[in-house]
C-alpha cells in the first residue's frame, strides 16, 4: 500500500490537529518525509516537531503560514522551496475554514476568508509545485474536500461552494498532470472524528441545553446511516494509498468516505 512513498517529500497543510495530523503521522509512517504547518503556539509546535522526529527517520519542519492573506501564502510556498529546491512530491492541501452562517448572516469578510483558505491556498500551492513535479514526472496532489462538495447543509454555503470547487480543481490538475507522472484526488469525508465535527456536537449540546453524548447520538442518528463518526484512521489510510505508486491510475476522482450518508 505504501510503494512508493519512502524517501519522498510531503507536504500537509493543517498538519497541527485533525484530520491534518492524521495524514502527517500517516505519511511519515509511509516513509516520507514531512513539512508541517498549521496553528499552535511556540511550545505546541515544538512538541509536535519532537512527537515525529522521536517516531520516524525522515526529516521533519514546520513553516508556519496564514493562508487567508494571498501575499502570505507565496510566501509560504516560497519557504518550503527554500527548504526544498526541486520540490515537494506529495502536496496534501488540507487546511480549511467552516465559514458557517445563513446566507443573510454571512460576511462578505467571512466568505473571502474561507475561499481564501479553502480554495485560493491549494492552487497558490499547486501552481507553486506543480514545475517541478513535472520535472520529476512524478507527483501526488491530494485535496481534502468534504461530502459537502457533493451534497448541501443549510448554512454551509461557502463551505459547500470552496469543497465543490475542489473538485473541479482536482479534475482539471489530473488532466494537466496526466502525461507526467502526477494524480490529484480530492477525498470527500463525512463527519469524522475529529476536532471540526465533534465542534459542531459540542456546540449543538450548548444550544440544545442537552449532554454531549445525547447530542452526539441525535447527531450521528440525523447524519450517519452507521451511526459513527468515521474513524480518523481510515481518511488517513486512504490518502496514503493514493499518495503510493499503487495508486498512479487513480486520479481526477471525487472520493467520499461518508459512512453512507449520500446513499440516503
Amino acid at each position: 500500500m505504501t510503494e512508493g512513498t519512502k524517501g519522498k517529500v510531503a507536504l500537509v497543510t493543517g498538519s497541527t490537529t485533525g484530520i491534518g495530523r492524521g495524514i502527517a503521522h500517516g505519511l511519515a509512517k509511509a516513509g516520507c518525509s514531512v513539512v508541517l504547518t498549521g496553528l499552535g503556539t511556540d511550545k505546541e509546535i515544538a512538541e509536535l516537531l519532537t512527537e515525529f522526529q522521536s517516531q520516524y527517520k525522515g526529516s521533519f519542519h514546520f513553516v508556519p503560514g496564514d493562508f487567508i492573506v494571498t501575499e502570505k501564502t507565496e510566501k509560504f510556498a516560497n519557504d518550503v522551496l527554500a527548504i526544498y529546491p526541486e520540490g515537494i512530491d506529495i502536496l496534501v492541501n488540507n487546511a480549511g475554514l467552516l465559514g458557517e452562517a445563513p446566507i443573510e448572516d454571512l460576511t462578505t469578510k467571512m466568505w473571502l476568508d474561507t475561499v481564501a483558505v479553502n480554495l485560493t491556498a491549494p492552487f497558490i500551492l499547486t501552481r507553486a509545485f506543480f514545475p517541478l513535479m513535472k520535472k520529476k514526472h512524478w507527483g501526488r496532489i491530494i485535496n481534502i474536500a468534504s461530502q459537502m462538495g457533493l451534497i448541501a447543509d443549510p448554512h454551509n454555503i461557502v463551505y459547500c461552494s470552496t469543497k465543490a470547487g475542489l473538485l473541479g480543481f482536482s479534475r482539471v490538475a489530473a488532466i494537466e498532470g496526466a502525461k507526467f507522472g502526477i494524480t490529484c484526488n480530492a477525498v470527500c469525508p463525512g463527519y469524522t472524528d475529529a476536532p471540526m465535527s465533534l465542534s459542531i456536537v459540542k456546540r449543538e449540546a450548548a444550544e440544545k441545553g442537552i449532554t454531549y453524548e445525547e447530542a452526539k447520538a441525535e447527531f450521528m442518528n440525523q447524519r450517519s446511516p452507521m451511526g459513527r463518526f468515521i474513524p480518523l484512521q481510515e481518511v488517513v489510510d486512504l490518502v496514503v494509498y493514493l499518495s503510493s505508486n499503487s495508486a498512479s491510475c487513480i486520479s481526477g476522482s471525487p472520493i467520499p468516505i461518508d459512512a453512507a450518508n449520500m446513499a440516503r
